[in-house]
């Protein structure tokens, strides 16, 4: 695949359930290559709430930014997930962001691609490079296993959640 849909996913709220309904979903409307290793990880911002879920899948299907960012908002809504204001560091059912698409820039306000939060979020840089070591990130020209590679071997606050990949990856790895 010359440039690969990158989307991160995360959820807190049954989380499990969530992303196993999430990501049927995500198949059945753009299809899904491969998923990578889920963590668990400790919240950022609001401590107070359940640990993440978090992981990133590739899509099979091309499509515009736009319209994928408002696909994947309603699949989100499906899963019940609220966007309020209170939202963004917050508990939530699921959460569905386009992290790259390839080498495509897109910075129009709320749409940032690729996600700015890739170079200081481990639970989503790692991901991203298992399923693509070798794609450049098109604002600092590395490729994602060597801003992958910055956080370590074993960043804080993360661990494999064995279940979740199993489950996630046995139905579209």
């Amino acid at each position: 695949m010359d440039a690969p849909i990158l989307i991160a996913f995360g959820a807190n709220l049954n989380p499990l359930p969530n992303l196993i309904h999430g990501l049927r979903r995500c198949h059945q409307e753009l299809g899904i290559v491969a998923v990578s290793t889920v963590y668990r990880t400790r919240p950022v911002g609001l401590m107070d709430q359940p640990d993440f879920l978090n992981g990133a899948l590739c899509l099979a299907r091309p499509m515009e930014p736009w319209p994928l960012r408002a696909m994947l908002r309603k699949i989100e809504a499906e899963c019940r997930r609220n966007r309020g204001e209170l939202s963004k560091d917050g508990p939530r059912t699921l959460d569905l962001d386009i992290a790259l698409m390839g080498r495509k820039i897109v910075e129009e306000p709320p749409l940032s691609i690729p996600d700015p939060e890739i170079l200081r979020r481990p639970f989503l840089a790692l991901p991203l490079a298992e399923l693509a070591p070798d794609l450049l990130h098109p604002q600092v020209n590395r490729s994602l296993a060597e801003i992958a590679a910055d956080f370590g071997p074993k960043p804080a606050g993360m661990e494999i959640d064995a279940e979740a990949t199993a489950a996630l990856q046995t139905e579209y790895g």
